[in-house]
């Protein structure tokens, strides 16, 4: 099945998503043929008035900490396992493969935005892009969900799980979870130490608390589920906060999940 920019509006009026800002998680697979490639996708919702905003991690910038680890349950037990660390610029266009092709090719475009974050960066396109981005710090790494740009924003689930939706993080941090951090290399600041997200293998135990607040619509072979973010992140914290266990992915080794459970990082 081909997938086209008729496919596209069509879903975009389904889903009233027009002039929205859209934190977007999703796979080009799941289109089928998108004809055009991602351009189709970006093209039709920028011309709909949305700001796009997708995650571009890098994961390869992690180093270790260069006075040690002043933390406990900070989701790992003895010395982190680090392959060769690659120094982090914002001007660059390298992202971890994981986070898709779609994340990829809107991370290419000469007009995109990219934050600063060495491990959690996003990239964004839009009216709203640079103010939605600038609210992301290293240690307030989820700013972007909470400032008022994002007040009436949608997230767009385009052929993926939960355990994608990076949000549910954020709602780990609402329910008074402390985030876990990290440490990683950079072209202009050396190493910084940054707050992280953790494990988000069990996200999908989430998906009976959210059928009520989604709506979906087909695009081609993808199905788009489209969440309104303040709801999403505040019925996850409330979830969280009556059965911390819902988090957990299953794996007894998984200490990220275990200390996340407890409360998450606390200061020796």
């Amino acid at each position: 099945m081909t997938t086209t920019q008729s496919d596209v509006q069509h879903a975009i009026k389904a889903l009233a998503l027009e002039n929205k800002v859209l934190f977007v998680h999703s796979s080009i697979r799941s289109f089928g043929h998108l004809d055009g490639g991602p351009d189709t996708l970006f093209d039709a919702l920028l011309e709909a008035g949305c700001t796009l905003v997708v995650p571009t991690f890098n994961y390869d910038t992690l180093c270790l900490p260069p006075n040690g680890d002043p933390y406990r349950q900070n989701g790992y037990r003895g010395e982190l396992q680090l392959e060769d660390t690659v120094t982090f610029c914002g001007d660059e266009n390298r992202l971890e493969p994981s986070m898709g092709a779609i994340s990829k090719a809107l991370l290419h475009r000469p007009d995109r935005i990219r934050s600063t974050h060495p491990i959690c960066s996003y990239a964004a396109l839009g009216p709203h892009a640079e103010a939605i981005l600038s609210k992301q710090t290293n240690d307030d790494i989820y700013g972007l969900y909470a400032c008022d740009e994002a007040k009436e924003a949608l997230v767009i689930s385009m052929g993926v799980p939960l355990t994608t939706i990076t949000p549910i993080h954020y709602a780990e941090q609402l329910a008074g979870r402390n985030l876990l951090r990290r440490w990683a290399k950079t072209f202009t600041r050396g190493i910084v130490e940054t707050s992280v997200g953790s494990c988000s293998e069990g996200f999908n135990k989430f998906a009976p608390l959210l059928t009520e607040i989604s709506q979906q619509a087909k695009v081609g072979h993808s199905t788009w589920t489209a969440y309104p973010l303040q709801t999403l992140v505040q019925t996850c914290a409330n979830a969280i906060k009556t059965t911390p266990t819902i988090t957990h992915c299953g794996d007894e080794k998984c200490y990220r999940c275990a200390d996340m459970e407890k409360g998450g990082l606390v200061k020796v």
